[in-house]
């Protein structure tokens, strides 16, 4: 009993989501459309009698229907049976469709239940974030759904030209865990690795023809699933700003989801943060 009811509970879970319930809704309306189509087809032809024990027996409109549906679901009780060589034909091309149509509907279905659900996801900008007082490029990946393990990520910056994407610069991050978030930073005030800021500048240089692309991935911590995400940022969807807005608060040891309207807002900046970051961009 109760293995029922987490089955139940766990049906009704996935049956929230608009993929799952649209499917399930149309695989039922395409398998009752097609039982109608046989079941006219059937009576149209006067294909179907009475099974030979009792040959008086009138069929009706119904029972057309019945006979489709239970030859459509390869079930056959046999009461009713097909007459002469259009009968068989119209049988074999009914069961033929629900020997696949059944399987392929049921795998689809069992593919939805089992992915993981797209409840991850890129904060619409990415930024040029005054924090610490340190600059950086970065982003802020979301996650509403079971942690995410073996996770990697990669700031790349491409430049189009001669309808050919080139890529002027490349950098990863790992991280073993993403519960509710993670921040990409990529430091842009480093002496000793002056590479991103040179290319950001060629960006702001060229706004017309260049993107920035972040990439992230990792497993479903439960099922193991691969998960994949990528967002394409142009120049002018960069803001400014310093560190995120919090989406939840420790209440003890318990982590408390408060606000996902957060996830895409920084803290504003000082006027003289702003002219750091000028400075910075002009040298």
């Amino acid at each position: 009993m109760e293995r029922k009811k987490r089955f139940v509970k766990q049906f009704l879970r996935y049956y929230q989501y608009t993929q799952v319930r649209n499917t399930l809704l149309r695989g039922i309306a395409g398998y009752l459309i097609i039982v109608l189509i046989f079941g006219t087809i059937f009576y149209l032809f006067n294909s179907l009698s009475a099974n030979i024990n009792d040959t008086s027996k009138q069929l009706s409109y119904f029972d057309y229907l019945y006979f489709s549906l239970v030859t459509f679901s390869t079930i056959g009780y046999g009461e009713i049976i097909p007459v002469g060589t259009a009968g068989k034909i119209i049988i074999m091309i009914e069961s033929c469709i629900g020997l696949t149509y059944t399987p392929f509907l049921g795998g689809y279905l069992t593919y939805l239940f089992i992915q993981r659900p797209k409840d991850f996801f890129l904060t619409d900008n990415i930024f040029l974030r005054h924090n610490n007082n340190k600059i950086y490029l970065s982003a802020r990946v979301g996650n509403k759904g079971k942690p995410i393990v073996d996770c990697d990520a990669t700031i790349d910056m491409f430049l189009i030209e001669n309808n050919i994407k080139k890529t002027l610069f490349k950098h990863a991050f790992s991280r073993p865990l993403v519960e509710v978030s993670w921040y990409i930073n990529l430091r842009l005030d480093d002496p000793e690795n002056p590479v991103p800021l040179q290319h950001l500048k060629t960006i702001f240089a060229n706004p017309e023809i260049c993107l920035i692309r972040i990439k992230f991935s990792g497993q479903d911590a439960t099922t193991g699933n691969s998960i994949h995400l990528f967002k394409y940022y142009k120049p002018q969807d960069i803001r400014r700003g310093g560190s995120f807005l919090d989406v939840y608060k420790w209440e003890g040891v318990e982590r408390k989801i408060i606000n996902w309207n957060n996830f895409n807002k920084t803290v504003e900046i000082s006027e003289e943060q702003n002219l750091e970051i000028d400075r910075l961009l002009e040298e």
